[in-house]
């Protein structure tokens, strides 16, 4: 990936050319961006239009970015993919992060924004305005924390032979929200949130900031819909791309009984739209 900056109609521009902003690249854009700041540029735009997939450390980069600016200013994330705004709805920064479809749309944003600032601070008395501190965003140390890949996380690809049993069904087709799981891992302890992009009676497909590794077990905790609440045991089976195929293990009558009904509805209603 290269990072390429530049001004444009007075804004700092930071894109970011190519499909993936991962470990080996986030210390890089992180570097960029705290250059760029101590310089005393503080609206910024990040431009992420061909990033595919951000794993932790791409995203914690961001986040530290922010903090650098530490109310200061502004900074606009563009482009961003259905992936990448999955985690940021996951960690919970989707209401921090100013976005925009393009960097023109960011450019308004931007102006418009400076244009509020500068007409609130000449309706307040010099001596006031002297005083009053830039609002300074907080940010759970916890969160950071969770944003930092472990070295000893690896993750391996595993290709199976079996041919998969079930259907699985979008979470797009269940319910307009994402479907969020708490995962710990019964090894370590570790807790993680991920996102369910697809499911079926045997297992589900999720995305997750933290890196896992396949082999791992896990138990799964979510809730589809406002009443179906389920807590399963599953493995993880392959990953891709920051993407985990999870299989349940011995999963609850319940739960099965739901799923089949779930994935049955959908192929029923899926037929009907081709009809």
């Amino acid at each position: 990936m290269k990072i390429k900056t530049e001004i444009v109609q007075n804004f700092f521009v930071v894109t970011c050319e190519g499909r993936r902003l991962d470990a080996p690249f986030a210390q890089n854009l992180f570097n960029s961006m705290q250059s760029i700041i101590q310089k005393g540029h503080m609206d910024i735009v990040i431009d992420l239009s061909s990033v595919e997939f951000v794993d932790s450390t791409g995203l914690g980069a961001i986040v530290r970015c922010l903090k650098e600016i530490n109310g200061r200013g502004r900074l606009v994330l563009c482009g961003v993919n259905e992936m990448v705004l999955s985690l940021l709805k996951m960690t919970r920064l989707d209401d921090v992060f100013l976005q925009a479809a393009t960097p023109e749309e960011a450019f308004k944003r931007l102006a418009g924004a400076q244009k509020k600032k500068k007409a609130v601070q000449s309706s307040v008395p010099l001596v006031e305005s002297a005083s009053t501190s830039p609002k300074v965003i907080a940010f759970d140390d916890d969160l950071l924390s969770s944003l930092k890949m472990e070295d000893s996380e690896t993750v391996h690809e595993v290709d199976s032979a079996e041919r998969r049993k079930y259907l699985r069904i979008n979470k797009k087709q269940i319910v307009n929200e994402d479907i969020i799981v708490h995962c710990t891992n019964i090894g370590t302890g570790k807790r993680l949130i991920a996102v369910v992009l697809n499911i079926s009676p045997g297992g589900l497909l999720l995305v997750s900031p933290s890196r896992l590794t396949v082999g791992h077990e896990f138990i799964l905790e979510g809730r589809i819909g406002r009443s179906f609440r389920f807590k399963e045991h599953a493995v993880i089976r392959n990953c891709r791309d920051g993407e985990y195929g999870l299989e349940f293990i011995k999963p609850s009558k319940k739960t099965t009984g739901f799923l089949h009904q779930l994935t049955g509805s959908a192929v029923l209603s899926n037929r009907k739209l081709n009809q």
